[in-house]
């Protein structure tokens, strides 16, 4: 069983505009004594992106420097470089996702004014979990008769399938299903329902009649997996952000809100992947550094607002001292900065008189 993500529930809290959660960044560092402070940012390489990355480097009045790939893959290895660029170091990071949602999906408007789905990278990756997963909840069917709630699940999903180059779904029939099977259905076997699985969803069970309905909900992520050859050697960023996330697509895709669910997820495992990193491989010296990593909400391609989510903190290079912060600390901490403001213009901070 992979370890579980934080609940939905404690990732949603309320955005913060960008120049003001930069400012509360900017005051915090200030005062912790930051100097020779370098912005760096991993953040997914789409357009609607880089006016977070120019108002970063505005308030930290330096030029941020680039630790993401599409997706907001994260290298942390190129911290090595960016060691050398300056002395103390701020990170801001995350997945992106469009503010405007539908049937589960963000869209963004893009420039030319068409609507398109928002973080596209994950929207293609999540788009083949989902439709395995709506194809199943259509299929395997529940009833009501004399004796319970009855359940049909065609062979297809009872079968034990060999891992192949597209997910498959393996249901986990001990958590589905109560008992051996009752008889045999038109595409499969029947079973009771499992009472757990009806104790969780008491309104759709209810309303339940005779003629057989598809599980829909009730297909939870506790009662399947799924199973494909992952290619976890490979560097190519498609692999590299399905090979992070795949124990953790059932829950994706069973989830309210299903692409913000793996925006969050990428966020926090590319998060402790960079904690880790900084505490166990970086050459830290005696430097401060502040992470901030959430969800970059995308209204349009030249608005965005952020929801910090995980914050990481290290003082004087003291990493068994380093200090982690989950998404209530973390919002605390900010909310209780003054937002600091340039004294200079953008156009001044670009060098145009």
């Amino acid at each position: 069983m992979p370890i579980a993500p934080p609940p939905e529930a404690t990732l949603d809290h309320p955005p913060m505009a960008l120049m003001d959660l930069l400012g509360r960044m900017r005051s915090l560092t200030d005062q912790a004594g930051f100097t020779g402070t370098l912005p760096a940012i991993w953040q997914c390489s789409d357009e609607s992106q880089m006016i977070k990355k120019a108002l970063f480097g505005y308030v930290f009045d330096c030029p941020s420097f680039d630790l993401g790939r599409v997706g907001a893959l994260l290298d942390p290895t190129r911290l090595l470089t960016a060691g050398h660029h300056g002395h103390d170091i701020v990170i801001l990071g995350g997945s992106h996702l469009g503010a405007h949602e539908e049937d589960g999906i963000g869209y963004v408007a893009r420039i030319h004014g068409q609507v398109a789905p928002c973080c596209g990278m994950l929207q293609r990756l999540l788009h083949e979990y989902r439709q395995v997963y709506r194809r199943a909840a259509q299929l395997i069917s529940v009833k009501r008769d004399v004796t319970g709630i009855l359940i049909e699940i065609p062979y297809k999903y009872l079968f034990r399938k060999p891992a192949g180059e597209t997910a498959r779904i393996q249901i986990h029939l001990e958590r589905l299903v109560e008992g051996e099977a009752l008889q045999e259905g038109s595409l499969g076997k029947v079973y009771r329902l499992h009472p757990e699985i009806a104790g969780r969803h008491p309104g759709v069970v209810a309303a339940l009649g005779a003629a057989p309905q598809p599980i829909g909900e009730l297909l939870g992520a506790q009662a399947f997996s799924f199973i494909k050859k992952v290619n976890y050697d490979s560097l190519e960023p498609r692999h590299m952000l399905e090979s992070s996330v795949f124990p953790y697509m059932p829950e994706v895709v069973t989830a309210r809100h299903p692409h913000r669910r793996l925006c969050d997820i990428t966020t926090w495992r590319q998060f402790h992947r960079l904690a880790a990193y900084l505490t166990d491989s970086f050459d830290s010296g005696d430097r401060n550094i502040l992470v901030v990593a959430g969800l970059t909400l995308d209204h349009s391609v030249k608005y965005n607002t952020f929801i910090p989510q995980f914050g990481f903190w290290m003082e004087q290079g003291r990493a068994l001292q380093a200090r982690y912060f989950g998404p209530a600390e973390l919002n605390a901490l900010l909310s209780a900065q003054p937002v600091y403001r340039p004294p200079h213009t953008f156009l001044e901070y670009a060098g145009v008189n």
